[in-house]
């Protein structure tokens, strides 16, 4: 089950890479540009919403499997598509889409395990890391060798191998016979009502309605961080197509170690601790990569950014599963999903006409900051420690 999210995932990393990159070859605009990553993370607050849905609804699998063959059709269209609009369209939608199978995915893994869910969790966030590390290096390289159009081709085979290894596999949603029960005779009103309803949980619980604040924040700052880095690579530093691979494979690669450090039995920080400690390491990253003008550079600082948001990762996702219940997971992880996607949507929107004013290099800079700045209301509950309701390493056998 892992190894086909896996490679869906691997998917998405080279189109994460080769979609800008066609925008930038066709146009060469910082408005196109950054406007292709706003509008894949506006599309994908939609696909949020009926994923989660669809995750509490309908057997999880089986929305998996739908999910990889609309995708792997939708790249197929748009390599072959000529006008650029089209391409574009087709592939922003397929990347979209993963906000439709992100929420069964997650929802399926709990079930899955039977002791330690924080191992776990961290396990599939790990599996995750290696997959942004590696897909966006390929991307990054196919695009370089190939083209970034023949790129997407690539990424729909990964999608078939994804189907191939999901089907094979028998009843991985348990849980579904009985959450079709609790469903039966709801009217559309009702439904839809349990929809927003099962979102909300995560806005009503302390803490967790905090850490989205949070996240939202940092979503903006990462996503005007990848469209600044495009053209700061491209425009700047005249630096070849793989470099922009490499330097979100480097992310990756530091994800997986802080995600392997967070997996220990003996890893027991307060979500507001790693938080507070590891926002000046994110501004340092920001600076360092803004002040070199050696490609290389760029990509060691975002390692060190993906050091320090792994035991983050894992904290917050055993916190939040900790209190949502099985049958409205799908839907509190929808709404996670949407608050993700709305903070980058905002900040490749506001980064376009910055992109303009000012230089990629000084926007990279200023996300330091941003990010700083974000950190300061945790500074009190992780002053407060474990008398602060919530954040208390949990126990989860």
């Amino acid at each position: 089950m892992v190894s086909a999210q896996f490679l869906a995932e691997l998917g998405d990393g080279v189109s994460l890479v080769a979609l800008p990159l066609y925008v930038w070859a066709r146009t060469g605009s910082e408005a196109w540009t950054s406007l292709t990553f706003a509008a894949e993370l506006g599309l994908g607050v939609v696909f949020s919403v009926v994923g989660g849905a669809l995750a509490d609804a309908f057997d999880r699998q089986r929305v998996l499997l739908v999910s990889y063959v609309i995708r792997g059709l939708l790249l197929l269209g748009a390599f072959a598509a000529d006008p650029l609009l089209l391409a574009v369209g087709l592939g922003v939608s397929a990347r979209a889409l993963a906000m439709v199978d992100n929420p069964s995915f997650d929802a399926l893994i709990p079930g899955q395990a039977e002791g330690d869910l924080q191992q776990v969790v961290a396990l599939r966030r790990l599996v995750q890391a290696v997959s942004i590390t590696i897909g966006p290096g390929v991307g990054g390289l196919a695009v370089f060798l190939i083209g970034a159009r023949s790129a997407l081709l690539l990424n729909a085979i990964m999608f078939a191998l994804s189907f191939g290894l999901l089907v094979s596999l028998r009843n991985l949603d348990a849980d579904y016979g009985e959450r079709r029960r609790q469903r039966e005779g709801l009217s559309v009103g009702e439904s839809f009502s349990e929809l927003i309803s099962g979102m909300a949980v995560a806005a009503r619980t302390p803490g967790v309605r905090r850490f989205l604040y949070y996240t939202v924040v940092v979503m903006a700052t990462v996503g005007a961080l990848m469209a600044s880095a495009v053209v700061f690579y491209e425009r700047d530093l005249a630096a070849a197509d793989y470099w922009y691979g490499l330097a979100i494979g480097g992310y990756g690669i530091g994800n997986a170690t802080g995600l392997a450090l967070a997996g220990s039995r003996s890893f027991t920080w307060s979500l507001p601790r790693i938080i507070v400690t590891a926002t000046p390491f994110y501004a340092v990253a920001c600076a360092i990569g803004g002040l070199t003008d050696r490609p290389a550079v760029l990509a060691v600082s975002w390692f060190l950014w993906g050091v320090m948001l792994g035991p983050e990762y894992v904290t917050s996702e055993t916190f939040f599963l900790s209190r949502i219940a099985e049958s409205q997971r799908g839907r509190a992880f929808a709404g996670l999903g949407v608050a993700n996607s709305l903070g980058m949507a905002a900040g490749s929107l506001i980064v376009a006409p910055l992109l303009v004013a000012f230089s990629a290099r000084q926007v990279i800079l200023g996300v330091g900051v941003v990010v700083l700045s974000a950190a300061t209301i945790w500074v009190r509950p992780a002053l407060q420690g474990d008398r602060w309701p919530g954040t208390a390493p949990i126990s989860l056998s």
